[in-house]
């Protein structure tokens, strides 16, 4: 309604002066003073309404851009959040802020500048056509015949034109890509001497962008001077046409010049339609690319029921994986009829050589993917009989790298229960062992920690995400090595703290240092997709498979100074 408003407006201020010539001309030649008088001021009084009207429905039409864009950017960003944890590790975390923030920005534009002109110069060059055909239909007909073929000739600029422009678009996506990961990376980069290849690919990428643009601009000149050779045939035409007519008395004066005046928005209807058309390409490859990141499919509210769910037999413990089989494309298989129970207050440990499944496991256990086949149990029920909301409220997880946002301690802690008080904050930051290093920050609990907890170590950071653990109070509690990088003093305060966390939970670890969950009440051994081995950490050496071999090379690699990584 704003955008009809504003471009009817902007479409009938440039047809005032042509009709007020032609009248106003034609009353001078009739030599009636009375008539010139009379059309000056109705002509006065319209232009006076349009142009306060105007600036009305442009505010309006603003007003509802920027809540159109607001609200799109709201669904973006929520849709965003609802995409399956597989969308995250197949697409670039750059490639998705491009669409977010770029492309976005050019749906933005077009909404404001090419769309609207589109409008508001159809409407002025359809209206000025109108007023052409009243004042001489045969005028009128030849010269927008000749207006048809300028718009032929735009058009053919307009394919390639787009295809350039989504290109560009697309580079446009990995060069923030390639910036993501040089600011994110920025200490690796410098320790392994990596910028000058880096600066090679963004070089290339730059390169191609730029043989883009120019290729494009090239389009643009080709189109430009076809349009300025077309425009002076046609002004040429108009006034030879005209001067013949208007002295074999089949028009006025007045009728000549408005005709011109009138032609001159018809002919840059034409000469431009194809130009904004081409602009138009640059916003349709943004507003394409935006739309894709909204048609692609969100994680389902929960996982749909297996073909041959099991029944519930209570002996089988809080959490069951029953003949659980995934893989991440359709032709392969990472876990294959994998099946556990743990019980309540069990320490279950997940170990075995990289790349054996233990990972893949762990985020089954965390409903980042659906299982194949089988069915996970939890308290009970089937994973297909939550929400994956409820079943996640009832785990937690304590990663290897913890991840804090920038914000203060506190926040990072409440994400665990939002509703939290800052006393029972502090109760988990005391279990977690955090409080004595908290209260050494400059604000206590509300320091800051930069982005992605810049400003405090790693073992701070594991700490704080243990008292984010604890404050969520789940049943359940996933570790993921949460001790793995640490220094010998952090890794003790660290352990302290899981300690606390553990204590009446049932808790799943991956662990791939096996000193510290030789005291697991059960050890599974993951290797190639399949539980190889199961049970205690003395029966498992006793078995002499490959539990122990992982355990001497580890006691190995230890006596040698070289770690307990495998």
């Amino acid at each position: 309604m704003n955008l009809a408003g504003v471009c009817l407006i902007e479409a009938l201020v440039p047809l005032v002066l042509p009709m007020l010539i032609k009248f106003v001309l034609d009353a001078i030649t009739n030599h009636d003073m009375k008539a010139v008088w009379k059309v000056s001021f109705l002509f006065a009084g319209v232009t006076a309404i349009l142009c306060l009207l105007l600036p009305v429905f442009s505010y309006m039409f603003g007003k509802a851009v920027k809540k159109v864009m607001a609200d799109l950017r709201l669904r973006l960003f929520e849709h965003v959040g609802k995409l399956p944890m597989g969308y995250f590790e197949n697409t670039h975390s750059g490639e998705s802020m491009s669409r977010m923030t770029n492309d976005l920005g050019v749906v933005e534009q077009a909404f404001n500048g090419s769309i609207r002109s589109l409008i508001a110069m159809i409407m002025t060059g359809g209206y000025a056509a109108v007023f052409m055909f009243l004042l001489d239909w045969r005028f009128a007909l030849a010269m927008i015949l000749l207006g048809f073929f300028i718009t032929y000739v735009n058009t053919r600029f307009a394919r390639p034109i787009r295809r350039i422009s989504t290109d560009i678009q697309a580079l446009t996506g990995k060069q923030l890509e390639m910036l993501t990961e040089s600011i994110a990376g920025t200490q690796v980069i410098r320790m392994f001497q990596m910028s000058n290849r880096l600066l090679r690919r963004y070089m290339s990428s730059n390169d191609q962008m730029t043989a883009l643009s120019v290729k494009r601009s090239a389009k643009n000149a080709s189109l430009s001077s076809a349009n300025y050779g077309l425009m002076w045939i046609n002004n040429g035409g108009v006034f030879i046409a005209g001067s013949i007519m208007m002295i074999n008395g089949y028009m006025t004066l007045g009728t000549m010049l408005s005709l011109i005046l009138l032609l001159a928005e018809v002919t840059n209807l034409f000469r431009m339609l194809g130009s904004l058309w081409v602009d138009m390409q640059a916003s349709l490859a943004g507003a394409a690319r935006v739309f894709e990141l909204l048609d692609s499919e969100e994680e389902p509210s929960r996982y749909a029921c297996p073909a041959d769910p099991v029944d519930y037999d209570p002996s089988n413990g809080i959490m069951e994986l029953c003949n659980g089989t995934f893989g991440y494309a359709e032709e392969e298989r990472s876990l294959d009829a994998i099946q556990f129970n743990v019980h309540q207050g069990q320490v279950v440990a997940l170990v075995g050589p990289s790349g054996g499944g233990k990972s893949t496991l762990l985020k089954l256990l965390l409903g980042f993917y659906p299982l194949r086949q089988g069915e996970i149990r939890l308290q009970g029920k089937g994973m297909a009989e939550y929400t994956l909301s409820e079943f996640r409220d009832r785990i937690a997880y304590v990663p290897q790298e913890s991840y804090l946002f920038d914000g203060t301690i506190a926040e990072n802690i409440r994400y665990g229960r939002m509703d939290a008080t800052i006393e029972e904050v502090e109760a988990a930051a005391r279990a977690a062992h955090a409080h004595p290093f908290i209260m050494e920050q400059p604000d206590g609990y509300e320091t800051r920690v930069g982005d992605r907890g810049a400003r405090l170590s790693g073992g701070q950071k594991q700490r704080i995400a243990i008292a984010r653990a604890i404050l969520k109070d789940a049943p359940v509690l996933l570790l993921d090595e949460a001790t793995a990088s640490l220094d010998a003093e952090s890794e003790l305060a660290v352990h302290q703290g899981l300690q606390r966390l553990m204590a009446g939970r049932t808790t799943i670890a991956v662990a791939h240092r096996l000193s510290t969950i030789r005291h697991a009440d059960v050890i599974c051994v993951i290797d190639q997709g399949k539980i190889a081995e199961q049970g205690t950490h003395d029966q498992l050496l006793a078995l002499g498979g490959v539990y122990k071999s992982l355990h001497d090379i580890q006691a190995r690699n230890q006596g040698a100074g070289l770690g307990e990584g495998a």
